[in-house]
């Protein structure tokens, strides 16, 4: 019975693994200027913020569950807004530049620093709030999303998270030659696509 929200939450944290912003950036960087565990340091910081969000937003939306007057209204804008971040992340135009690649240099490498720089970046990304806002609106007023079952469902995305994180900066060096910027369009594409459609399977879920 716990197998199927730990799937749902694998299928959300792949397409969440798509996604191309700074902190994708900051873990490839940092992997080939500094190496493998500077950069798993800046993605176990990253999930410990995505950690936050999912709880902040999840225990606050779940106070709304008790208003069944408005079960409706609270499934169908979270739904809506991953549909909306969908569109956004597809028509997003990335461009590559030496800019882009930078992250500032803060003169030490120890892992707690780079566990709190994952962590600041992620927590000052607005999208990323907004996303698990969504998430937690579309879900939580599902029985089956509630209580242990929720834990189960995100334990699975944050899982699928950080292992992609930790993939992507293992694999940096392999993959510079691919970054490019007609590479990021396809990617943005597939991303947006993929959590539009997500957007509306939890939707069309809801009110069935």
């Amino acid at each position: 019975m716990l197998f199927g929200p730990f799937i749902s939450g694998i299928l959300l944290g792949l397409v969440l693994a798509l996604m191309i912003g700074p902190v994708f950036f900051m873990i490839i960087n940092t992997s080939l200027k500094q190496g493998f565990v500077p950069s798993a340091m800046l993605a176990i910081g990253v999930i410990i913020s995505d950690a936050l969000f999912a709880a902040i937003t999840f225990y606050g939306s779940s106070l709304i569950f008790y208003l069944k007057k408005y079960d409706y209204i609270i499934g169908f804008t979270g739904g809506s807004l991953i549909i909306i971040f969908g569109i956004l992340i597809f028509f997003k135009k990335p461009t590559i530049d030496a800019e882009a690649l930078e992250i500032e240099s803060i003169g030490t490498t120890k892992k707690l620093i780079n566990i709190l720089k994952g962590f600041t970046m992620n927590m000052f990304n607005p999208s990323a709030f907004l996303f698990w806002l969504g998430v937690a609106g579309a879900l939580t007023v599902r029985q089956h999303y509630s209580g242990f079952n929720a834990l189960i469902f995100y334990s699975g995305t944050l899982f699928t998270v950080l292992s992609t994180d930790l993939l992507k900066g293992y694999l940096a060096s392999k993959l510079k030659n691919i970054i490019t910027e007609k590479f990021l369009i396809w990617m943005n594409r597939i991303c947006g696509v993929s959590l539009a459609g997500y957007g509306i399977y939890l939707i069309i879920r809801f009110m069935i």
